[in-house]
């Protein structure tokens, strides 16, 4: 007999049981299931953890995308949004196209309505069906955002503009549950900020959903022209601001009293600071002291040091990942490079893939988690902006402990080769890039920069 089942499985151990009588078994093999376009894309360092934590990064990004983005290659190989925003950044970087981030934003656009959803809503995830009503409203605002990067990636204007209906009915589900202060107020369902303590502080006002309503409106002034959706943005950003800053962090939500006021609580996360800074309501110029407290005590080591007790930590989704975002915006490269290995090389060594929480309480091998390969190209190797519409990359050089970085990134059908090395007070380096690119570079380092 020959046998081979065709169902998702992944697995550690297989147990052969002969329950009667006796048999030989031979051949035992698994036909992989994965994307097959991700070798082309190579990176290696002086830092062995760096390399093996590209490696996880890339294993679980094509295991985790065959047709669609997905969260796990086991138990959920469904496609959430808000996941599918940080994968889609992995799949231009290793395959060099956007073709299964296009599959996966379609599903959401040809329905013309979802089945036991309110009119207006997106699921949470699709193809899915979803009987019980259940559905996360910030994952529905997250799509857009990811919509403006595949644009950004792609140039696909059409899939933009077919976009259009589906976002002014999901700006018009939200108009009820804006109140006095043009905050949403009393989200239905599941409001989901993380896998943390900041998920039992949604209600009444969340101030992270209403920092990522905020970016939604203004995604909906860059994509579709809404030039008013940018003025009532600030607005909520100004109003965040003067609600929910207590004078030395962002608060995480307020509640309604026995008269009706709304009164801020005491509750505050790690991961609410970096809403803030990610999605523009704070910067380093305008919170100075938080800034210094975020970049300085949090971080991988602040649990174990004891700082700051009274602010609930984050979890590797999405706050840990916010955290290298916005670190790398304001050119602090230095301090991901120190805190890649701290948060993810453990995961690396153990599974060779990257984990859907800090524990092995879920998932340990979630698609966003290869999002590190992206932090690793931009902080490491230096390829922090590839424009794949004007055919530009903006190279930034970093301080850092490394003495020598190499890799390549594919860009259509052709690749970005790029390596430098120390020498003495130099950085050597070169750089090829297909027939007609053109690049810019930023040395955020004391040495002198020789290109080969």
């Amino acid at each position: 007999y020959e046998i081979e089942a065709f169902e998702p499985y992944d697995m550690k151990f297989v147990k052969l049981m002969v329950m009667e009588g006796s048999c030989e078994i031979e051949k035992i093999y698994i036909r992989e299931y994965a994307a097959d376009d991700v070798f082309a894309a190579k990176f290696e360092s002086s830092n062995p953890g760096l390399d093996k934590i590209f490696e996880a990064g890339r294993q679980t990004y094509r295991q985790n995308a065959s047709d669609i983005f997905m969260d796990c290659p086991s138990r959920e190989r469904a496609g959430w949004l808000c996941d599918s925003y940080f994968s889609a950044r992995v799949a231009a970087d290793l395959s060099g196209h956007s073709r299964i981030e296009k599959n996966f934003l379609e599903n959401f656009l040809l329905p013309r309505s979802f089945k036991h959803l309110p009119e207006g809503m997106l699921p949470m995830c699709y193809p899915a069906d979803h009987p019980d009503s259940l559905f996360i409203p910030n994952w529905a605002m997250w799509l857009f955002l990811e919509l403006e990067e595949y644009h950004q990636r792609t140039g696909d204007e059409n899939l933009v503009s077919a976009f259009e209906t589906k976002y002014e009915q999901l700006l018009d589900y939200f108009k009820p549950f804006k109140n006095e202060y043009g905050l949403l107020e009393n989200l239905d369902k599941w409001v989901f900020i993380e896998w943390s303590k900041a998920n039992a502080f949604t209600q009444d006002v969340n101030y992270p959903t209403n920092m990522l309503y905020a970016e939604f409106l203004s995604v909906g002034d860059r994509l579709f022209d809404k030039n008013e959706l940018a003025q009532e943005a600030e607005k909520i950003r100004k109003v965040i601001r003067k609600q929910a800053f207590d004078g030395q962090f962002f608060i995480d939500n307020a509640v309604r009293n026995e008269n009706g006021e709304l009164e801020v609580t005491e509750n505050r996360t790690e991961v609410c600071q970096y809403f803030a800074f990610f999605f523009n309501v704070a910067s380093p110029k305008s919170h100075p002291e938080l800034w210094k407290i975020l970049t300085t005590d949090f971080g991988p080591q602040r649990e174990n040091k004891k700082l700051w007790k009274e602010i609930w930590p984050a979890n590797s989704f999405v706050g840990n990942y916010l955290r290298m975002e916005i670190l790398s915006r304001y050119k602090r490269s230095q301090t991901i490079i120190k805190e890649i290995p701290e948060y993810w090389l453990y995961m690396a060594e153990r599974t060779g893939t990257l984990w859907e929480n800090k524990s092995t309480a879920a998932s340990c091998n979630h698609g966003f988690a290869s999002h590190a390969c992206h932090i690793v190209y931009r902080a490491a190797l230096g390829l922090y902006r590839v424009n794949r519409i004007d055919s530009t990359v903006q190279i930034r050089f970093t301080k850092s402990n490394l003495q020598w970085c190499q890799g390549s990134m594919p860009v259509r059908n052709d690749l970005i080769k790029m390596k430098w090395k120390k020498e003495a007070n130099s950085i050597y380096w070169t750089l090829k890039t297909p027939q007609g690119w053109t690049y810019q570079v930023e040395n955020l380092t004391e040495l002198n920069l020789i290109k080969e």
